[in-house]
């Protein structure tokens, strides 16, 4: 699923986790760290929560809607943490991220028992109506939005306030969907425009935070089969592709100072990290600000 999503200086591109973004790597290491993913019960989400546990974060918290199934992914997360010698304790929490109060409730809850969040992974999505955004519901659409937007802008000044003065990462999960408008973005049209709006939300708040304090970083986790995408129709042989643990563990290196020149870019979880730390690829991010971030191709303000 790489082949139409390239960058000139990449030449390396993966389907499956490598060296470079491995979670047991010291420099990568989250230990101390209280990391919180939304909807982690299953999937990427999931996967990312296990990419954490391997990097010895000392709390992760996944957030879902359904009680049974969080139950379920805490339970499983807790033996795979056993079973790799990782000290992370994972704590699961029934909230709906679309709704205001039960955020407030969340967030809330973390001041009065004294956990601040240093991670945090919005993952939880809405993929909304298969079909034109002339032949959805309103209704159907403005989920979406309350889903993919309002909860990233929620999330994000909640966990910008929290006060202390140490260093946050974010993490925004997004997917392909903001750009390529007529293949995948076609086919999932209220998705496409709700993600590329919460994308470019993330993006105009990395513009304005100072990364050594916020570090702002989204990416477009691959072509994984979701229960999402399951529930859209897909199936073992619709596509080729992706291992989980690519976005899993991709997300552990995007919370690391590694990442750092990335701030307020869109990048792939396929190109290879070590060639985008390349000098020429740094030097063209350092000279054109509109490069790998949402905007209009064709278009770029003058000097």
């Amino acid at each position: 699923m790489v082949a139409s999503l390239g960058f000139p200086g990449i030449t390396t591109f993966h389907t499956e986790p490598y060296p470079a973004i491995s979670p047991l790597r010291p420099e990568l290491s989250q230990a101390g760290r209280t990391v919180l993913i939304t909807g982690a019960s299953s999937g990427i989400g999931f996967a990312i929560a296990r990419g954490f546990i391997r990097a010895s974060a000392a709390r992760v918290i996944i957030t879902g809607r359904n009680e049974g199934t969080i139950n379920e992914a805490v339970s499983s997360l807790t033996s795979e943490a056993k079973a790799v010698g990782s000290p992370t304790v994972i704590t699961g929490l029934v909230y709906d991220v679309a709704s205001l109060s039960d955020t407030e409730k969340l967030w809330a809850s973390f001041k009065n028992d004294g956990i601040y969040i240093d991670v945090l992974v919005l993952n939880a999505a809405s993929i909304g109506a298969m079909k034109p955004l002339l032949e959805a519901s309103v209704e159907s659409v403005w989920q979406a939005m309350e889903t993919n937007v309002r909860s990233h802008l929620d999330f994000t000044r909640r966990f910008y306030n929290q006060g202390e003065d140490k260093k946050k990462y974010l993490v925004n999960v997004s997917t392909s969907a903001i750009h390529n408008f007529f293949t995948e973005g076609g086919v999932v049209p209220t998705y496409s425009l709700s993600k590329n709006a919460g994308t470019l939300l993330i993006q105009q708040i990395a513009k304005d935070a100072d990364p050594a304090k916020l570090q702002v970083v989204s990416f477009n986790p691959g072509g994984i089969l979701t229960t999402a995408a399951k529930n859209a129709g897909y199936t073992e042989e619709s596509l080729a592709w992706d291992d989980e643990n690519l976005p899993g563990q991709w997300a552990v290196w995007g919370a690391s100072d590694e990442a750092k020149f990335l701030h307020g870019r869109f990048v792939n979880a396929w190109w290879d990290v070590d060639e985008l730390k390349s000098a020429d690829i740094v030097g063209r991010l350092e000279a054109d600000k509109h490069l790998l971030r949402v905007g209009v191709v064709g278009i770029q303000a003058l000097p």
